[in-house]
């Protein structure tokens, strides 16, 4: 990650002007910094889809590629500094060979996920929350996603606030 945010960060990440990097500091706070930056190429992305090139910055020159990386690690690293659970890295495919059901959610090819971020309550594929909000905007933040995978989840009052019988409307 430290290549990708040196000096030369603008020939190897879209939209690095936007990207203060002071603000990264890997608080649960900064992910707010990644959000906005990740705007930023949204809306590079958006304007390409009007001209009928959708996805052209992030797959021509690999600066697409490294800003989608370079997001999801820093939002994984944030996570696991800011979470009581224990998360690790575990490189795509040794997760998907120990863990084969798992290929039914996020396939069996790692594409960009070539990492996934694995704790006591499940697995976390960060580098495609990048992705998916440079694709769908805001809709998608990062932050929020930090925020719940930081957290634990309290199984049994999840449990007991599930309704299999929806209100009839």
């Amino acid at each position: 990650m430290e290549e990708l945010l040196g000096d030369d960060r603008g020939e190897l990440l879209l939209a690095s002007e936007h990207l203060d990097l002071a603000k990264l500091d890997y608080s649960l706070e900064s992910l707010k910094e990644i959000d906005a930056w990740l705007e930023e190429v949204h809306k590079v992305n958006e304007a390409e889809v009007g001209t009928g090139r959708a996805g052209k910055s992030l797959t021509e020159d690999g600066r697409g590629r490294n800003t989608v990386t370079l997001a999801g690690l820093y939002l994984g690293e944030t996570v696991k500094r800011n979470s009581t659970l224990h998360w690790v890295w575990v490189p795509f495919d040794e997760f998907i060979t120990e863990n084969p059901a798992y290929t039914e959610h996020y396939g069996a090819e790692a594409g960009l996920d070539t990492y996934v971020l694995v704790g006591e309550q499940g697995a976390a594929t960060p580098i495609n929350s990048a992705l998916k909000r440079v694709l769908n905007g805001g809709a998608d933040s990062v932050a929020y996603v930090g925020q719940f995978l930081a957290a634990p989840v309290d199984f049994e009052k999840a449990i007991e606030g599930y309704d299999p019988e929806p209100a009839q409307g």
